[in-house]
């Protein structure tokens, strides 16, 4: 049952006051795209958004995160490269330059796999499903890399990572589909899967397509009552609940003979 009162508590003063405020280069251009932002030493997700033209803000971190540094793992043609780490200041801003062809996390060291299976559960019930995995080493000399990425299979929810290893701890991170940003006047297609220029937890996949509006539309969100909605330019959209970024791991690839 879910209660119509909702109760607010005060913080302790110190709460929610820190933050990291970056500008984010992808090999020389201000980067568009997905964030997300993991702390050293535990590959555990902490923040994520989507910038737009390199301006990256997380505010309001809770207190437990004020001394721990942290790295942007950003998403360029369909894989993850990383930033070194910065620690919160609230009053530096960083420039963080991140380069996709060197020295952004590329992966190195003795071919490997790490396999597994991914499940989602619903209605108490598991069930296997088909996620975007990317998988991260946290190198001996402390430093992380991405080593691999691959899709799980829909129908038995398993994978098999190859990856390149220098025997460190790997986390493997599950993401879905994002899909692409609200686009004014751009033409959707059936499948299509469209998210809002300021994130609110949903996606929108196209039932019906054509030309997107000139303006964003008023985005709801998946009450379980409430799933499509018909928009501007007679486009219907269906609201899903995007899950967060999950990690499995510590786990160590296992060498190939």
């Amino acid at each position: 049952m879910i209660s119509d009162v909702i109760k607010v508590y005060p913080l302790p003063e110190r709460h929610y006051q820190d933050s990291i405020r970056c500008i984010v280069t992808v090999d020389g251009v201000p980067f568009t795209g997905s964030v997300m932002m993991v702390a050293r030493g535990q590959a555990k997700y902490s923040f994520g958004s989507f910038i737009n033209n390199g301006n990256f803000a997380a505010l309001y971190l809770p207190e437990h995160q004020a001394d721990r540094e942290q790295s942007l793992l950003v998403f360029n043609d369909g894989r993850m490269h990383s930033s070194e780490f910065v620690k919160p200041d609230n009053v530096t801003v960083y420039d963080l330059a991140i380069s996709t062809t060197g020295g952004g996390g590329q992966p190195t060291g003795d071919p490997a796999t790490i396999s597994g299976k991914v499940e989602r559960v619903l209605d108490n019930q598991a069930q296997p499903a088909a996620r975007q995995l990317v998988a991260a080493e946290h190198k001996p000399d402390g430093s992380w890399a991405v080593i691999g990425n691959t899709t799980s299979d829909a129908d038995t929810g398993s994978y098999i990572l190859n990856v390149l290893t220098e025997g460190g701890d790997a986390f493997v991170l599950a993401m879905d589909d994002y899909g692409i940003p609200f686009t004014a006047t751009a033409t959707v297609v059936q499948g299509d899967l469209i998210h809002p220029t300021v994130p609110n937890g949903h996606v929108y996949r196209v039932e019906a397509g054509g030309t997107l509006p000139a303006s964003e539309p008023a985005w709801w969100i998946d009450t379980g009552t409430n799933h499509t909605r018909t928009i501007e330019g007679d486009i219907t959209l269906r609201a899903i609940a995007f899950y967060r970024p999950l990690a499995h791991g510590p786990v160590k690839p296992e060498l190939l003979p």
